[in-house]
Formats: C-alpha cells, structure tokens, sequence
C-alpha cells in the first residue's frame, strides 16, 4: 500500500477533529462552558507563580531568591525545578480532568502555561522529554499525561520533544509521603534508553505537579548518568507548604 502523504494525513485528522468538536463540543474542564478545553475566563484566573522562590526547586519563600532550607539539607542534582502556576482552582482541575477523567484536549491549553517557562533557559535547550509513567500504569490510564504535555509544549515551542527516560520499577503512591520517604521510593526508578547518548545535551523535563521535586531529581539522575549537561524540570503547577502531601 501506498503511504499517505504527511501533509494529507494530518489534514484529515485535523477535520476528524472538528466534526467530533460539531459533534460533541468541548467543554471547560472547570467551569463545564461549552466551546474549549480550558475557557479563556478560567484560564485568566489561574494564579501563576511569582518570586520570591527557592532558586532551585520554585519552593516559595519570604524574602529573596535563594536555595529553600530543604534544598540546603538534600542538595538535588537536577540543575533547577520551575512551575507555571499553583497547584490549586483553575489549574487543580485541569490537572486532575487530564490525569484521570480522560480529557487528554486539556494537555493544549496547559502547554500554554509551560512554554513561556522553558522559552526562559537559556542557552537554549536541546530537547523537551517528560517524566515515564511504569507500563502497567499507563497500559490502565491509556496515555502518559506527562508525555501529552511535553508534546504540546515542543509544538508550541517548535523545538523536538524526545521520550528518552524509562521507569524500571512501579512505584508506590506518593501522596502521604514525607519527602525523605518520596526520594526512598523513586530512587533507581528511572533510566534513560539504551540506545540514547545524551552527551553534552541540555534537556527540559516535563511533569505536571512538583510537591518536593523527588521525582523529577530521580529523573535527573537518570540523565545525567548518561551524559546531560543540564536538566531543567519544569511543571505546570507547584503544590503549597501547606499541601506537600499531593502527587509529585
């Protein structure tokens, strides 16, 4: 059979995408509006994160920039941690109707969130990769949200998006953890491709909460073990203080 060519295959799928639009509307994953994924009104509300924030994980603090006194205890090897927003309303929602109410149509406008953050690393970065959900998990899920955001984001930024990370481990929950508990349970957890030299690349990594920063530092790890100048993790949302204890 004769391939399709690129150009006309996404050209059909992209009108499959609108008649199921005509078909069945999209609808804000907050306030259920008819006509987007995330409408404008909702996404205007989200509350981005500002400084002062702890210059390597984004962790919150009163005064100026500088490492947050668990950074100082647990020096991480990821270069820097950023978030876009907090993990809390608009975001909370979105976050939660793409991890777990299938809605994969909301990885779009949360791509929006992440991509004037990697768009600050500078010098540029090589490629957008994202943290790997164990197989078994994404097998049940159906998708890797992660993954769904890297994608979208590289396209927003028209750079390459290259899944180079494994989990070689299912791994426990991480809510209710405490922070030393969350490093014991990803530690090893990850490991880049066999295939793939990541020498001298400086690579974005995609997530979508950071509570203590655990996992994207396993993932780190995992990197820079095969070459990595500098891993940037970067998610949508960061949790509060107060809230240490939700996913990531």
């Amino acid at each position: 059979m004769t391939p399709m060519p690129e150009r006309l295959n996404v050209e059909i799928n992209g009108l499959g995408g609108r008649l199921l639009n005509l078909l069945f509307p999209p609808r804000c994953a907050n306030c259920k509006q008819i006509g987007s994924a995330l409408c404008p009104q909702c996404f205007d509300r989200i509350k981005r994160l500002q400084p002062p924030f702890c210059e390597r994980c984004s962790h919150p603090l009163v005064s100026a920039a500088a490492p947050c006194p668990e950074c100082r205890a647990h020096p991480r090897r990821i270069t820097c941690i950023r978030a876009a927003a907090w993990h809390e309303g608009v975001v909370r929602q979105a976050i939660h109707a793409l991890k777990y109410n299938r809605r994969r149509d909301v990885a779009a406008p949360l791509a929006m969130l992440l991509a004037p953050v990697c768009a600050q690393f500078q010098p540029q970065p090589d490629f957008i990769t994202s943290v790997p959900l164990h197989p078994e998990r994404q097998r049940a899920r159906g998708y890797n949200q992660a993954e769904l955001l890297a994608e979208q984001t590289a396209r927003r930024l028209r750079c390459t998006c290259v899944h180079v990370l494994e989990r070689t481990r299912a791994t426990a929950d991480q809510i209710g953890l405490s922070a030393q508990e969350r490093r014991g349970n990803v530690a090893d957890a990850f490991r880049v491709s066999a295939s793939r030299d990541l020498t001298a690349k400086r690579v974005v990594l995609i997530d979508d909460v950071c509570t203590t920063g655990a996992t994207l530092d396993a993932c780190a790890d995992a990197l820079f073990a095969r070459g990595a100048a500098a891993v940037y993790g970067v998610t949508v949302a960061r949790a509060h203080q107060a809230n240490r204890t939700l996913p990531k």
